[in-house]
C-alpha cells in the first residue's frame, strides 16, 4: 500500500512538473518565431534590393531558407496569394499563427498593408520600420520568458509537492 502510494506520489509531482515546463515552452516558442521572423524579413529585404524576384518566390525562398520545411506565416502567405491579394493573405496567415501573441499579430499586421503595393524603396523602408518593431517585441519577449519561464516550471513542481502532500 506504501509503495503504491509513494508512485502515485511521484506520478503527481511529474505530471506537475511536466505541465509547467510545456507552459514555460510557450514563452519561448514566441521569443524563437519573432526571431525567425525578423530573420524572415531580413532576408525579404535583401531580395527586394538585390533581385526582382515576385513577392510569391521571395516568400518560398523564406520559408525553405529559414523554416525548412516546417509551417510558418511566409509559406501560408505565398499559399494563400493563390486565391486573394497579398495583404488579404498575409493577414490570414498571421491570424493562423499560435506562437506569438495579440500585440506581435497586429505590429505584423502593419506591414502587410503596403506589402506589394509601393516601390522598391517603399518596400525596403516599410521593413526596415517592421524590424524595429518585431527588435522591440523580441525584447518583451524574452523578458517575459526570462520572468514566466522559470516561475511556470517552479509552480508546476511545487504543485505538483503540495498536492502530494494533501494527499498523503
Amino acid at each position: 500500500m506504501i509503495i503504491l502510494k509513494f508512485i502515485i506520489c511521484i506520478s503527481i509531482i511529474l505530471i506537475c512538473t511536466y505541465f509547467g515546463i510545456e507552459k514555460a515552452k510557450t514563452y519561448e516558442g514566441r521569443v524563437l518565431e519573432l526571431k525567425k521572423i525578423k530573420s524572415g524579413f531580413v532576408f525579404f529585404k535583401s531580395k527586394i534590393e538585390f533581385t526582382y524576384e515576385p513577392i510569391k518566390d521571395i516568400l518560398e525562398d523564406i520559408s525553405n531558407s529559414i523554416y525548412q520545411n516546417e509551417e510558418n506565416i511566409f509559406s501560408r502567405t505565398k499559399n494563400n496569394i493563390k486565391q486573394q491579394n497579398v495583404n488579404i493573405a498575409w493577414n490570414n496567415a498571421i491570424d493562423e499563427e499560435f506562437k506569438i501573441n495579440k500585440e506581435d499579430k497586429d505590429i505584423l499586421k502593419m506591414f502587410g498593408k503596403l506589402l506589394g503595393k509601393t516601390d522598391k524603396k517603399g518596400q525596403i523602408s516599410e521593413i526596415d520600420l517592421s524590424l524595429n518593431f518585431v527588435d522591440k517585441q523580441i525584447q518583451k519577449a524574452e523578458l517575459e520568458k526570462s520572468k514566466n519561464s522559470k516561475l511556470f516550471k517552479s509552480l508546476g513542481v511545487l504543485t505538483g509537492i503540495g498536492i502530494t502532500i494533501i494527499l498523503w
